[in-house]
């Protein structure tokens, strides 16, 4: 096929097992190789093994299943899945996985036994196209089919967890000869005459009226949707332009890696950074978008998108795609407010719905950072409501709005006796600056000094001490026998090394409390240089993340995890970049590989990739909302990038030798750049900006 040998040749076009090599106590992303559009509704991907929610590996030989899944994560579950399995005579399927192709908008598994199956997925609905194989089976936990003339159709019922007990997704699959249909122990069995099987199938969460509609929408030729699909990558692909070389002459030999190999990651990290959140949302024949509310159980007019933490995606994720997809994150924002529309609050962790999952709520970042730069700017005042009610009005159920609300507001943090208790009060203070932005935004000054106010309670459980934040008791007092090493509540899946440093919105106040920039850059030289050792803590046992970072060997640093991805960039708040350039330089160059073990921990639905890609640009996001990025050191010769303001932009880094580590200055758009840090306006409106590097650190004392 014509459009499968061009995608080949792009390497843009990466092999979606980077990252797959995952096991429950070790993660190198514990992502999925899927195939679908950028923010689909379903994704297609294999089923190797029968390990619940960790169904693939990419060393596995055994085919189960293809898979219709929309599992953001392995520690979410998946939920309205169907496995599909071409098959001749025997079920048992192996598969060459040096042969197999896993590429964005398709897969192309081939047998051992010589057969193969080519398959391809639109938002709603797509084609398996089998070669050799005269049967599949279809199998599921809830699945009901039945034959309906020349096509099946039925449902599948099956979640990790949902308001509607009863959701349902359904399903209509056609084929291009006749067929048998029967079921047995268990599985739904198709058999045809043919050598080779044309299956097409579409899905829905509306209707099955909704779901025939969606069918016919779904063209009959496999190259057409994989064209389809391609230009739909090319989108988001074409954004970024990087060139970059690959030093020919004696100097190879000293070179630590194969920059093909780093740009070819880049993209990697760009594929992921597109595919969440997924849209929970259809057309309808008036092509109006409409979608099933889980709570009220009716379907509601406009759009809605589901899978996605905004714990995971608020730091990296969102700001990327607030510089170059802006109506995205614009839709994505609608999706948000119908969320409050139907259940009175602001959502945390969405698969389908509300699962409640990590301390704070956090969204508060996402909407007043993109107000902060223009998006969405019109539905502000709604937006600040919504904001009020998520912190203020205490659900009974705790999987909604901010955790223990009265009793923040009572004692100004989050005390002991609940779980994660620093981190609830860090992620509060971080939300309430944010509800002061936005009050700001509206022309509401008194609100917003109210609610900066609020954001100053993190300050409440600092040790002065220790120098460290710890947990309160109901009384003020700090408590337990303090060591910084535990992991485990009172913070979130680290230990005070990993979670003191995270009121992103007031560095200069800690600062302060520390006695200074001397004696926080000493706490920050400590955290790097220490021993990569921890104790379990409340945890009671060894989890993936302890593991992720004793085995990184990057002292108490833990890139492995969101509550550490700022934290190389802080030594520019000290005034020591030099400090920040090396360190992210080594993470950027040594943690991140194109192969199967792609990422030093759980990607989580494209905040990883982001971190990585925004490095890689040169910049980094500290605190929501705030307007401003520090600058650290791009990764490569020269990249172009595609802003939604409309511009492009230039990055170049001059004399880009492995063993230059370290900026010797910054010129935008020709002027040497004050300091380490540029607003977002400049940056948007910068058409150039070059780093120059140095083998030494200049300035340093």
């Amino acid at each position: 096929m014509k459009i499968i040998d061009e995608i080949l040749k792009d390497i843009r076009y990466t092999d979606t097992r980077i990252g797959t090599a995952s096991v429950r106590d070790f993660s190198n992303g514990n992502t999925l190789p899927l195939c679908g559009l950028p923010h689909g509704n379903n994704y297609l991907t294999l089923m190797t093994r029968d390990d619940g929610s960790f169904f693939f590996h990419p060393e596995d030989e055994d085919l189960l299943a293809f898979r219709i899944s929309h599992q953001p994560s392995p520690w979410m579950g998946d939920f309205s899945y169907i496995n599909i399995l071409p098959y001749t005579d025997n079920e048992n399927i192996s598969y060459d996985i040096e042969k197999s192709l896993f590429r964005p908008n398709f897969l192309k598994i081939s047998y051992k036994k010589g057969t193969s199956v080519l398959a391809s997925i639109m938002d709603l609905g797509g084609v398996i196209k089998s070669c050799g194989n005269s049967s599949f089976k279809i199998f599921a936990k809830g699945l009901s089919l039945e034959k309906d003339g020349d096509f099946l159709e039925g449902f599948v019922s099956n979640y990790a967890a949902c308001e509607d007990k009863n959701l349902k997704m359904y399903i209509r699959i056609g084929l291009s000869n006749e067929f048998e249909f029967s079921f047995e122990k268990g599985c739904y069995y198709v058999k045809t005459s043919s050598e080779d099987l044309f299956l097409k199938f579409a899905t829905s969460f509306i209707s099955t009226d909704q779901v025939r509609y969606n069918y016919e929408k779904i063209p009959d030729d496999l190259e057409i949707i994989i064209e389809e699909s391609k230009k739909a990558w090319d989108k988001y692909l074409d954004i970024f332009q990087i060139e970059d070389t690959d030093y020919e002459d004696n100097f190879q030999k000293f070179t630590p890696y194969k920059k093909i190999d780093k740009i070819k990651f880049f993209y990697h990290a760009v594929y992921r950074a597109f595919l969440f959140p997924m849209k929970f949302f259809e057309q309808d024949k008036g092509k109006q978008d409409i979608y099933y509310d889980t709570h009220s159980k009716s379907v509601k007019r406009g759009k809605f998108y589901t899978n996605i933490g905004f714990w995971d995606g608020q730091k990296t994720l969102f700001p990327l795609l607030s510089l170059v997809a802006k109506d995205d994150l614009s839709d994505i924002l609608e999706g948000i407010l119908n969320f409050y529309r139907d259940t009175g609050y602001l959502p945390k962790w969405l698969s389908p719905d509300e699962r409640g999952l990590m301390p704070g709520t956090l969204v508060e970042n996402v909407i007043a950072d993109a107000l902060t730069k223009g998006i969405a700017i019109d539905k502000k005042e709604i937006f600040l409501k919504a904001l009020l009610d998520a912190a203020e009005k205490e659900a009974e159920d705790d999987r909604y709005g901010r955790f223990k609300a009265k009793t923040y507001r009572k004692l100004g943090y989050v005390p002991s006796d609940f779980h994660e208790s620093v981190n609830q009060t860090l992620d509060n203070s971080m939300a309430d600056f944010s509800i002061g932005r936005v009050a700001e935004l509206c022309g509401k000054e008194d609100l917003a000094e109210k609610y900066y106010s609020y954001s100053r309670n993190w300050e409440k459980l600092f040790d002065y001490e220790t120098k460290f934040l710890r947990a309160k008791n109901r009384e003020g007092n700090f408590v337990g026998d303090f060591d910084p090493l535990s992991w485990g509540s009172p913070y979130t899946e680290g230990s005070a090394f990993q979670n003191s440093y995270n009121c992103y919105h007031d560095f200069p106040r800690l600062i302060e409390l520390f006695g200074g920039e001397d004696n926080f850059e000493d706490r920050l030289d400590q955290m790097i240089n220490a021993d990569s050792r921890y104790n379990v803590g409340s945890y009671g046992y060894d989890i993936h993340e302890m593991i992720e970072m004793s085995d990184a060997h990057f002292g108490q640093f833990a890139i492995s995890n969101q509550p550490s991805f700022h934290l190389p960039y802080l030594y520019n708040l000290v005034g020591k970049y030099w400090k920040s350039e090396i360190l992210v330089k080594t993470l950027m160059r040594d943690y991140f590989s194109y192969n199967f073990r792609g990422f030093p921990g759980d990607e989580d639905n494209g905040s990883m990739a982001s971190w990585f890609i925004l490095s890689a640009m040169g910049i980094y996001p500290i605190a929501p909302a705030s307007g401003f990025y520090e600058m650290g050191i791009s990764l490569f010769d020269k990249m172009k990038v595609k802003l939604s303001s409309g511009n492009t932009i230039e990055i170049r880094t001059e004399e880009n030798y492995p063993h230059k580590n370290f900026v010797k200055d910054i010129k935008v758009d020709g002027k040497i750049l004050g300091g380490k840090r540029i607003s977002h306006e400049d940056f948007i409106r910068a058409r150039e900006i070059v780093f120059s590097l140095n083998i030494l650190p200049e300035g340093i004392l």
